[in-house]
């Protein structure tokens, strides 16, 4: 009776291992072929929910940093936590099957890898041409200029593609692992919770004036989610390149530079692939002196493509090792 019982247990442990495998790979076949929605997206709506949330619910500019502070961590819980309840509502009054269909698409749409890749590879072709024409270079221009924050108009071929694989290398963080990472933890509500908690941070995250004290929450809560995934990150960028170099770079100081995770982040991409990302960069008009991260060369066009592949093999890597769990 006991060696029954232990045995039901370790079915439905293992049970439940297999069916996160083959939620994990399906998600990522689609995403793969099917990449992001190009006319719609429900990201699209929670933002505009997020701006219906932020109009009626922040205070004045002249009130006091600890109210700002207080109000915008009430916003946040009101942008994010009725969609994660309604998800799971729906798991307690769907039936198993679609359950599991819901929770494909909820990866399917928190993960960004496809999207990610196009955007990367839209960078790299134009520079990969042989010689690099002034149409081609601006061309790679407006393609990077489509995923950073930096002034790219005048930006030659390598500070382009440096761009570009300090961008895949930061993204690969937030829009692939740390979704499959709090999917792999607590299923599609908590991947569901990370990518909207994601999306406010990038709406309401920045140290402007008016949004210094209300996007507070938004920003730390986001740092506190980011934290551990990037870690892991860190030592998977390490394994699938220069693992010495990768991890190097992440232990040194400068990787703490921009934020608690994206730095060594950074870094340790940079120290897998051999090249120096960090440096002086042209942000609104100003030229900003950032800390070198990583070691090696300066970045050039065919390490962008090598940072769209390192991307890759880490996917790769972390489908391997979830789906050897079971």
């Amino acid at each position: 009776m006991i060696l029954a019982n232990l045995n039901s247990s370790f079915d439905g442990f293992f049970g439940v291992f297999s069916m996160t495998s083959f939620i994990l790979v399906a998600a990522l076949v689609l995403d793969r072929l099917l990449g992001e929605p190009k006319t719609w997206h429900p990201l699209i709506w929670f933002g505009r929910w997020v701006d219906l949330c932020r109009q009626h619910i922040q205070l004045p500019l002249d009130a006091s940093a600890s109210r700002q502070r207080m109000v915008g961590v009430s916003a946040w819980l009101v942008a994010v936590l009725p969609w994660v309840m309604i998800l799971l509502a729906l798991f307690w009054l769907l039936p198993s099957w679609l359950d599991t269909l819901l929770s494909v698409v909820v990866l399917y749409f928190a993960i960004g890898w496809q999207s990610l890749r196009e955007h990367a590879l839209a960078i790299y072709q134009p520079l990969s041409t042989d010689p690099l024409s002034s149409e081609k270079l601006d061309e790679a221009r407006l393609a990077v200029s489509y995923i950073v924050s930096r002034d790219t108009q005048n930006l030659d071929e390598s500070a382009v593609a440096k761009a570009g694989i300090e961008s895949v290398l930061e993204n690969g963080s937030d829009a692939i692992f740390a979704p499959i990472f709090w999917f792999i933890l607590f299923g599609a509500p908590g991947v569901l919770l990370y990518r909207l908690a994601n999306t406010l941070d990038a709406m309401w995250g920045y140290k402007t004036e008016s949004l210094r004290y209300f996007g507070w929450c938004a920003a730390r809560f986001d740092d506190v989610l980011n934290y551990v995934p990037a870690r892991l990150v860190v030592y998977t960028y390490g394994a699938c390149g220069k693992w010495r170099s990768a991890i190097r770079s992440a232990r040194r100081p400068s990787a703490r530079w921009k934020s608690p995770n994206a730095g060594p982040v950074m870094a340790a991409g940079a120290g897998a692939l051999g090249i120096q990302l960090g440096g002086e960069a042209p942000y609104f008009g100003k030229v900003e002196t950032r800390p070198i991260l990583g070691e090696g060369d300066l970045p050039m066009p065919q390490h962008l493509k090598e940072a769209i592949w390192l991307v890759d093999k880490s996917v790769y890597l972390w489908g391997l090792v979830i789906c050897l769990l079971v």
